[in-house]
């Protein structure tokens, strides 16, 4: 496919050089048509080292001749009818093509076609799994021996059966648009566009449970996507109304809908010579991942399986209007109703054929959730100088799906008796109300002053929230003291209750009830916005930027306590000649959060309550305080060193990142966790991340139509991230200090892709291309 690519591109390349250059010397003349375009066509020599999946994530860099652009533009010399085709990238892994034409005021069509990749990593992630089934079904051909043999001697054990993988995926779009108009009055609109996804991706799978008894089995899970989305509308508008009918459905297809995978330490069907697999694999009722031979009765299921997303499919039908109304009043309403089905069969609860299957009420979801949306907004200006807005939004997510009940219940671990049985799921369905008010006022010439109100109430069918309410006030002011000046300042503050906050409405899970989620508990928020925009010289441009958020839960005993952002930035554009121009940016954000927890022995234990919680109980406390910084700064210039005929562009980007998770607390006595006591709080590694990047650009135009552009393109990142350096297909050599026996055995029984996908990199690019336009 590559080989193709580059071939297509060189006869491209060879074809537009001709036919250009023979006709760059003015716009073609066709009949009635008038024909013009550009071309865009080089190479991108290169030298680089390091990751190269990190450096071309999401683009593709080849070493081979392209063609960054190419244009045709066909107009009726009546100007009744045009055609118009863009492209970029032509022949790469991340090409554009756009086709539009149509007639002036009557029918516009356009086709568009984008592609792009995303590389998650490359000559990095290993596995011993290969797959059938399209990539649903993961299998071994190959276990251990002995599940007995010492921790030191597994990796190379491990290492003669994995094999090297890239992960990566494509994303492939094509969209059709329509409008037609066959009057002022009417309109009517098409749309059409299809996403495909192809590709394969880590999946984190376990036998059993984390925490709890458990192995880790990391898998690629094959990615086989496609949704169709389709939208058709009209609308009719006169001088003051306008009334619109709108259908939109998005139809989403998974062509690998489960992934099933070999337990890699039941051994019943691996040879004790060399681990060779062979005949059938024997299910086991009883699963202990730490203790088991393999070969024991404690050696659980053959197979793990799981189910990947359900194919589905939504619809929804939208009404929308304006009208202009008396004392200068605008009215616009929508209101949109809709279905998302989804039908997908239930896998087994279990696949381990030892244990005896259990019933459930129904074999498929049946799942049905209707969405209603109404918004209505009213502007008024009335009164001279004074702005007046309302409006109101409801949002019902209503969720009409069949209640299931577990009959036999579900197995935990894949083993022992059944739990909950008899249960029915619940499902829980939400709505939002919303009301908006906002008053503006011309104080002077140079201060405009806005207060706005906003209230929102939720109200949630279960959850540890029934109802709550948000409301939000604050000012915003525009100071335009001088020309070339403008000053803005924007306050917010909002408080949100939590009535009756319970977190054992759904079943006991916290008795003392002191444990808060941040999404739902009490919380106030404070929001700051600052902005100026000075022009002192003709020549001279300055900005500032300053943006804070704080939010607090006075409520929490346990959970998320504060966090607040802090984002500061300056610029500057500097034009001294006319040839001459420099610009400049510095950005710093900074994001704090503290989190309280505390390691119960009873989820009775109030630290708030000395009767359930002594001076011992009180050591279990711990908090955890994060920081993350960025610091971004970029400088550049254009000179035009010949006017109209040599440009130059020089500019350099740096940003590093540094993250910090701090904890202390949980010492009670004993320490040791298997006695019962805590496991002390600890640091985490900081996380930190450096990117440079320079770009020196020249542009030589050899000819009005005919420019020449070449420069040099360097770019090195560096990134040090503990939870993903240490990534490798055996574990079992990082230890935690803290963890059993029985933790270490079990990690010492996983195993993983070693999937590193943020190494450094550092790319040099040379680039030379020949632009043609005419």
């Amino acid at each position: 496919m590559r080989r193709g690519n580059i071939c297509l591109t060189g006869a491209l390349t060879c074809a537009l050089s001709l036919l250009l250059v023979s006709a760059i010397w003015a716009q073609v003349e066709i009949g009635d048509y008038r024909v013009s375009g550009s071309a865009e066509i080089g190479g991108l020599p290169r030298t680089f080292n390091g990751e190269k999946a990190r450096f071309e994530e999401y683009r593709d860099i080849p070493e081979s001749v392209i063609v960054p652009e190419l244009q045709l533009m066909i107009g009726a010399k009546k100007e009744d009818f045009y055609l118009n085709f863009d492209s970029s990238k032509l022949g790469r892994s991340d090409q554009n093509y756009q086709l539009r034409f149509g007639r002036y005021g009557l029918l516009d069509m356009e086709f568009e076609w984008k592609q792009f990749p995303h590389l998650f990593s490359q000559g990095v992630a290993r596995t011993p799994y290969s797959r059938s089934n399209d990539g649903g079904d993961n299998t071994l051909t190959f276990k251990p021996a002995s599940l007995a043999i010492p921790a030191s001697a597994i990796p190379s054990v491990i290492d003669r059966f994995l094999n090297p993988v890239n992960l990566s995926m494509f994303n492939g779009i094509g969209r059709f648009n329509l409008r037609y108009t066959p009057n002022p009055g009417w309109s009517f609109t098409g749309t059409y566009w299809s996403n495909r996804n192809v590709g394969e991706r880590a999946f984190g799978a376990t036998f059993a449970s984390s925490p709890g008894s458990y192995i880790f089995t990391e898998q690629r899970e094959r990615i086989d996507y496609q949704t169709h989305n389709i939208e058709l509308g009209g609308e009719d508008a006169a001088n003051n109304w306008s009334l619109g009918l709108k259908y939109n459905a998005s139809l989403f297809h998974n062509g690998v809908s489960t992934l099933t995978w070999d337990n890699p330490i039941n051994l019943s069907n691996a040879s004790a010579v060399d681990g060779s697999v062979s005949g059938n694999c024997s299910d086991a009722a009883a699963f202990a991942p730490a203790t088991t031979t393999g070969r024991d009765a404690n050696r659980g299921p053959c197979r793990g399986q799981f189910d990947l997303y359900p194919s589905n499919q939504a619809h929804t039908f939208t009404l929308n209007g304006a009208a202009s109304l008396p004392y200068k009043t605008h009215l616009m309403g929508t209101v949109s109703y809709g279905w998302r089905l989804q039908n997908d069969s239930f896998l087994p609860a279990t696949t381990n054929s030892a244990l005896t299957p259990l019933a459930i009420s129904d074999r498929r979801l049946g799942g049905n959730v209707q969405p209603t949306t109404v918004n209505l907004s009213v502007v008024n200006n009335a009164i001279n100088d004074l702005n007046l807005k309302a409006n109101y939004r409801f949002y019902d997510l209503n969720d009409k799906s069949k209640k299931i009940t577990l009959i036999g219940g579900w197995y935990l671990n894949d083993q022992g008796a059944p739990h909950d049985v008899g249960e029915t799921i619940t499902r829980q369905g939400y709505s939002k109300n919303n009301i908006g008010l906002e008053a503006g006022y011309h104080l002077t010439r140079w201060l405009t002053g806005k207060f706005a109100y906003g209230w929102e109430r939720m109200h949630r069918d279960g959850g540890d929230v029934l109802n709550s309410n948000e409301h939000t006030i604050g000012p915003t002011f525009d100071i335009k003291p001088a020309n070339g000046v403008l000053l803005r300042a924007v306050y917010k503050h909002s408080w949100r209750d939590a009535p009756d906050y319970n977190n054992n409405r759904e079943g006991v899970v916290d008795n003392a009830n002191i444990s808060r989620k941040f999404y739902q508990a009490k919380r106030d928020r404070d929001r700051v916005s600052l902005f100026a925009d000075v022009s002192p010289l003709e020549t001279l441009g300055l900005h500032a930027g300053f943006e804070f958020t704080g939010e607090t839960y006075p409520d929490s005993t346990l959970g998320t306590q504060n966090d607040f952002n802090f984002s500061p930035s300056v610029g500057f554009a500097y034009a001294p000649l006319d040839w001459l121009r420099f610009f400049g940016d510095y950005n710093f954000d900074i994001f704090t959060w503290r989190l309280d927890s505390m390691q119960r022995s009873t989820t009775t234990q109030d630290p708030n309550n000395p009767a359930s919680c002594d001076a011992n109980c009180q050591l279990r406390l711990w908090n955890s305080k994060g920081k993350d910084k960025v610091h971004t700064f970029s400088l550049g210039s254009d000179v035009d060193v010949i006017k109209e005929l040599l440009g130059f562009r020089l500019q350099y980007t740096f940003s590093q990142g540094l993250s910090t998770v701090s904890a202390n607390g949980s010492t009670c006595t004993p320490l040791a966790p298997a006695a019962g006591g805590c496991t002390q709080a600890s640091d985490y590694p900081n996380i930190t991340n450096t990117w440079h990047e320079v770009l020196a650009r020249f542009e030589y135009q050899l000819h009005k139509n005919v420019a020449l552009k070449f420069g040099y393109y360097f770019n090195k990142a560096q990134e040090k991230d503990y939870g993903v350096d240490i990534m490798k297909p055996w574990m079992g050599d990082v230890i935690d200090p803290q963890a059993s026996a029985a933790a270490i055995t079990q990690l010492q029984r996983s195993i993983f892709l070693g999937d590193r996908i943020k190494g450094p990199f550092t790319a040099h690019i040379g680039f030379i291309t020949l632009r043609f336009k005419f």
